[in-house]
């Protein structure tokens, strides 16, 4: 009997052991990815320490969406955006007053916005994912390639990304 108790726990333990492993080495799949995400935060590290991100600043609210067939949207924009006149209907193609697309253009609400949409790829042995634009905010984004690792935990997906000496990390929430 004590032969079967002690086999037994050992069983257990090796169970266990083999769950956790298994568990802790989980691999961020493209499955994983599918699905809509809330931004919950975007911190950069510079060489100084943390600081805000010089486009969206702090408190920045978003919404990511990928979908099965390979098609992705991201929309971001940056806290205390100034509120701006709607005009009750939009105006022609090309009749805009040109003051006006140039206030908009200078002006925060523009510029603490940003959106774009395409397709994208997602390399399971490096763990980054790709997104290939087909369409943005800025028209000379609209072919922009914008690789990054991501990382699937839980309910959690991260992004991060180095440039000129920089690390930017955006957290998303799976939205349910």
């Amino acid at each position: 009997m004590r032969y079967l108790l002690a086999f037994t726990a050992r069983a257990i333990l090796a169970l266990t052991v083999t769950a956790l492993c298994a568990a802790a080495d989980k691999r961020t799949t493209q499955q994983d990815l599918i699905g809509a995400w809330r931004l919950v935060s975007i911190d950069v590290q510079g060489p100084t320490g943390r600081e805000a991100d010089p486009f969206y600043g702090n408190g920045s609210r978003g919404l990511l969406i990928y979908d099965a067939s390979g098609w992705f949207s991201v929309q971001i924009e940056g806290a205390d955006r100034p509120p701006v006149r709607v005009p009750g209907a939009r105006p022609a193609a090309g009749a805009a007053p040109a003051a006006a697309v140039a206030a908009a253009a200078d002006s925060k609400a523009l510029n603490s916005y940003y959106a774009y949409f395409g397709t994208w790829s997602f390399d399971p042995t490096t763990s980054v994912v790709t997104h290939h634009a087909k369409g943005a905010l800025y028209p000379s984004e609209d072919a922009a390639v914008y690789p990054q690792h991501v990382e699937v935990v839980g309910r959690r997906m991260t992004f991060s990304r180095t440039q000129n000496g920089k690390t930017q990390t955006k957290v998303w929430e799976r939205l349910s």
